[in-house]
């Protein structure tokens, strides 16, 4: 007997958000945050944290920010499934280099998980960063996310530095990882 057993291959676009899309950025940012951090963090610390990063206000000021560029991943049906955004010249210890830019947030929908979706939003960030000319491309990454660590280690980038992040009132610890974007 035949195995019916078919790998379904999903497909994703790319597209550059603008301040347009700060209302969808804000909701789709906090779900996801939530949907990977949520059930590792008290709901207090996380409520707050929410509220203070993904914002209408928050969202639409850091779109039209020059320095910064955002994509959205949507499926064949428009609707997003994950986002990353970019930052031209930022620094964190243990990152070296003439002209940086951050990857500030990656996140894809679990759902979507093992899809490529995330591989695709780094893509979408070296390729910038060479536009841009930049010789140095890194991120921060909670120490506690082996998950999110392999797949940046398996994308190029390599432990430089650490740095600390504030979830709510719970200061906890990044890795800051680098690579170049050649």
């Amino acid at each position: 007997m035949a195995d019916s057993t078919q790998r379904v291959e999903r497909t994703i676009q790319l597209r550059r958000a603008d301040t347009g899309d700060a209302r969808l950025l804000a909701q789709l940012g906090a779900r996801l945050f939530e949907q990977a951090f949520g059930s590792a963090n008290t709901p207090e610390d996380m409520r707050m944290y929410l509220e203070g990063a993904f914002s209408v206000a928050i969202q639409t000021e850091e779109l039209g920010d020059t320095e910064r560029m955002t994509w959205i991943a949507e499926d064949a049906g428009k609707a997003a499934v994950g986002y990353v955004m970019l930052r031209r010249g930022t620094r964190s210890d243990g990152v070296v280099g003439g002209s940086t830019a951050e990857i500030q947030r990656v996140y894809v929908d679990q759902a979507w998980h093992g899809q490529h979706v995330g591989e695709a939003l780094i893509n979408a960030c070296v390729e910038q960063a060479r536009a841009w000319h930049c010789d140095v491309l890194w991120l921060a990454v909670w120490d506690r996310n082996a998950r999110a660590i392999r797949f940046y280690e398996k994308m190029g980038f390599r432990a430089v530095g650490s740095q600390t992040f504030t979830l709510g009132s719970d200061v906890q610890q990044d890795i800051v990882m680098s690579r170049a974007p050649s």
